[in-house]
């Protein structure tokens, strides 16, 4: 409590009142400064406590100066104890964020940098701020908070060199792609890259991966699985997978190599002048890839093409709409639409290569982004026909964004449309929203998906690949074998 407030401070003052004033300072009379003090001349009846004899040295005067200055170094104090208080409160009142909800990503992103700061300031056990870990969380948390599901992402600094890498074709992995279904959480294999270390080892499509190096794989966030099969060469890995149908598990021990994805494969079957066509992956270069193959299939006497999309992840857009533009004289590839609803076009790019030959597009619930983009091409502008089940449902156009420590954003800039204008982005919650829906629907055997390199491997004949199981295939060529 400050000394003023309390009501004895003013009890204290010197009573004046009866006081005769101070004398005319007689001759050769000193004072020394305010050491001494003249004897007063006693008052008629003065007060009892105030009395002194005439020649007596008032002792009273001394102690009054005292309590002044005491008063006023107290007085002093409390002013700088109540201006440096003050400035506290100020400085924690004028210095916090207000909240602005009129503009609410400035409103918002303080309110992380606050939350941020308090962590920072206070939290108690200092060995468990980790300052990567806290805002790799944070930004993950933003990611996921969009609902552009399994496509817009964050990855950090090793997961985006690897990515990059794969865009390529080229990269050091196991050689695998896989999915985790929303609804189950379970992580699933949707294609090992032909000839790559997981294909080698006997994974297949629509194996489930129960754990990766003993790490469980149920219910792990979207990118686990990825951080945990990074690494050196000559690296093992080892996975614990359900095969579906089999009631035991089945574990795996992959090596991780350098891989050079062979992103197209054909297969040609002369009986019926089909070549069945694998694009593995959209990345750079299948545009001019599926050009070759085609050549090459019609040089074999391919009249009739299967292109399989089955598990294909997507990859670059220009790549999707190049490898559209072989088969469509004229039309739109896609629609483009940016955050302001804004529409535009993307032509096919006027390089034909075939415009007339029957063409079959199989997908699955694996194939996404830019293998949709081609599907949806084909399939409205009345290039192919689709069979299979519905697209996975990406309906986001992709770009990197580079952070400082060498992480990356890879963020939906656009939505993408069918020629149409059909939307196919998947909405979490909503079984019946997004992907492509084939014009045909063949469910597939989880048991049985052939490839044109195990095809090969096997030099299957038509009649091997029609009683293979591989019901989507099957469907294809039988589709295939009625058109003229």
């Amino acid at each position: 409590m400050n000394r003023r407030d309390d009501h004895r401070w003013h009890d204290e003052r010197p009573n004046t009142q009866n006081q005769a004033p101070f004398p005319t300072q007689p001759s050769g009379a000193s004072f020394d400064d305010f050491d001494q003090f003249p004897s007063l001349p006693v008052p008629e009846n003065p007060p009892q406590q105030e009395a002194h004899s005439a020649g007596q040295t008032n002792t009273k005067a001394p102690s009054l100066r005292w309590r002044r200055l005491l008063g006023q170094v107290l007085l002093t104090l409390g002013l700088v104890v109540l201006a440096f208080w003050g400035g506290w409160f100020a400085h924690q009142y004028f210095s916090r964020p207000t909240f602005d909800i009129n503009n609410q990503s400035r409103a918002y992103s303080q309110l992380i940098q606050q939350a941020w700061t308090e962590i920072d300031q206070h939290y108690v056990d200092r060995k468990a701020v980790d300052y990567k870990k806290m805002s790799y969380a944070a930004i993950n948390a933003m990611v996921n908070s969009l609902g552009d599901t399994d496509h817009t992402h964050f990855a950090d600094p090793q997961l985006a060199q690897h990515e990059d890498q794969q865009a390529s074709g080229k990269f050091t992995g196991i050689g695998l792609y896989f999915f985790q279904d929303p609804a189950t959480q379970q992580w699933t294999v949707t294609m090992p890259i032909p000839n790559g270390p997981s294909d080698k080892a006997g994974l297949k499509p629509y194996d489930v991966i129960k754990s990766i190096d003993d790490v469980n794989m149920t219910s792990k966030d979207a990118k686990l699985p990825t951080n945990l099969v990074l690494g050196t060469v000559g690296t093992k890995v080892t996975f614990v997978i359900q095969r579906p149908g089999e009631s035991q598990t089945r574990t795996f021990i992959v090596t991780i190599a350098d891989i050079t994805v062979p992103n197209v494969l054909m297969y040609y079957i002369p009986q019926s002048h089909i070549a069945h066509i694998q694009v593995v992956s959209f990345a750079g270069g299948v545009a001019r890839d599926v050009r070759d193959t085609i050549n090459k299939a019609k040089a074999l006497g391919a009249t009739k093409f299967i292109i399989d999309l089955r598990g294909d992840p997507g990859g670059n857009l220009d790549e999707a709409v190049n490898a559209s533009g072989l088969f469509l004289s004229s039309g739109n590839v896609l629609l483009e639409q940016d955050s302001s609803g804004q529409r535009t076009s993307v032509p096919v790019n006027g390089n034909p290569l075939d415009t007339t030959s029957p063409v079959v597009v199989l997908v699955n619930r694996y194939t996404a982004s830019a293998a949709e983009i081609v599907t949806g091409a084909l399939k409205e502008n009345h290039r192919a026909i689709v069979i299979g089940t519905k697209t996975f449902g990406t309906g986001t156009i992709l770009l990197p964004f580079p952070l400082a420590d060498g992480s990356a954003l890879y963020l939906g800039t656009q939505e993408w449309l069918t020629p149409e204008g059909h939307f196919i982005r998947l909405v979490p919650g909503d079984p019946n929203s997004g992907g492509i829906t084939p014009n045909i629907q063949v469910d597939p055997n989880l048991l049985s998906m052939l490839t044109p390199n195990q095809e090969q491997q096997l030099h299957l004949s038509q009649q091997q690949i029609l009683k293979s199981g591989d019901t989507q295939l099957v469907a294809a060529i039988q589709y295939l074998n009625n058109q003229k």
